[in-house]
């Protein structure tokens, strides 16, 4: 499982947010994965968007994000589709300083690379260090007044992954279970409900809508085939 810290969706949803008037030039993506850029069409789509080992999409980097091209550029690569997540958060925690988006996709890698590579240590190891970077983005937007009060963070997987003593290190539609995830939502406009069980089944093609409903926009009016918003997750009158 890869972790998805969004307050955007990685799909057509950012291209038709970034046309809007109200989000232009306020939508960015930044994953570990090299085919992201591919996914979302970073030629065309207009925002930012980072995928892999690639440079920062940055025209004048300051000096931090010069130090990060470099380091990018020099440190062997255990992997060379999926740039190590460390990067990819300062990275993005530095564009999110010095551009202040209202949409922001992270997509954190490590913790599949390692299940794949049946690495069940580094993969707990990769797990917790996701989870302090969830915090310490939540910190530094909670510090700043534009972001204050102001913003939801939706966490979620790609995908499952399927259990025992093999079949846990890869996912797909041979594997049994891989097509369980979960979802998480912290912010202002979600009620504190906790972990939950026994309750209506839920997919991953709804978080696109349920995000655009949070921003105050209706995604399946553009996209009728669009899952439904998780009502659930509003508080009422949203």
């Amino acid at each position: 499982m890869g972790a998805l810290l969004a307050w955007l969706s990685p799909d057509g949803q950012s291209v038709w947010l970034h046309r809007k008037p109200a989000f232009a030039g306020k939508v960015a993506a930044f994953s570990a994965w090299h085919f992201t850029p591919y996914i979302i069409n970073c030629e065309r789509c207009g925002f930012p968007v980072m995928g892999g080992w690639e440079s920062l999409p940055e025209p004048e980097p300051n000096p931090k994000q010069q130090l990060l091209d470099e380091l990018i550029a020099d440190t062997t690569r255990p992997n060379s589709a999926e740039v190590i997540d460390s990067f990819l958060y300062q990275a993005a925690r530095e564009h999110l300083l010095r551009h202040q988006p209202r949409v922001m996709f992270i997509g954190f890698l490590e913790t599949d690379a390692w299940g794949h590579a049946g690495r069940y240590d580094s993969l707990l190891t990769s797990a917790h260090a996701v989870d302090q970077y969830i915090q310490r983005l939540w910190e530094t937007m909670q510090s700043l007044e534009q972001y204050r009060g102001k913003t939801t963070f939706i966490i979620s997987t790609d995908h499952g992954r399927g259990s025992g003593l093999i079949d846990w290190k890869n996912h797909g539609q041979k594997i049994e279970g891989a097509e369980d995830m979960w979802m998480a939502f912290l912010g202002p406009d979600t009620a504190a409900l906790g972990e939950r069980t026994n309750c209506e089944r839920v997919t991953q093609s709804q978080i696109a809508a349920t995000l655009a409903a949070l921003l105050g926009e209706n995604y399946q009016a553009a996209v009728p085939h669009a899952g439904a918003v998780l009502k659930q997750v509003l508080l009422p009158g949203r």
